[in-house]
């Protein structure tokens, strides 16, 4: 095999990535060497929101942030979660509400 490096507009070196598949067509996810870790940023605002711990882990790990929360919606964030509209409209109005009070007691 004839490894190539690649130089990109701003004279930068790289080197493609190539995977090869097994024989069945399936990447080789079982080896601790090829897993990949990709570390997520979570929102800690979220754990203001007055809302069970489990809700608040679920969001996190799902990409949700405060802004995202509100720009969706309940119905959407139920949605996405695949959970039940009531549970989607808590989640709204006491991010919402946990917003609302972070800005008044910062306008002291």
């Amino acid at each position: 095999m004839i490894e190539r490096n690649y130089e990109d507009d701003n004279n930068d070196y790289y080197y493609p990535i190539i995977m090869a598949k097994d024989s069945n067509l399936q990447l080789p996810l079982s080896s601790p060497s090829l897993s990949i870790n990709i570390a997520k940023w979570k929102d800690q605002r979220l754990e203001l929101v007055e809302i069970p711990k489990g809700l608040i882990e679920i969001l996190q790990d799902s990409g949700f942030t405060v802004e995202k929360i509100l720009d969706c919606g309940p119905s959407h964030i139920a949605e996405i979660l695949g959970i039940d509209d009531y549970l989607g409209e808590i989640i709204y109005q006491e991010t919402k509400k946990t917003t609302r009070n972070i800005i008044s007691n910062s306008n002291f």
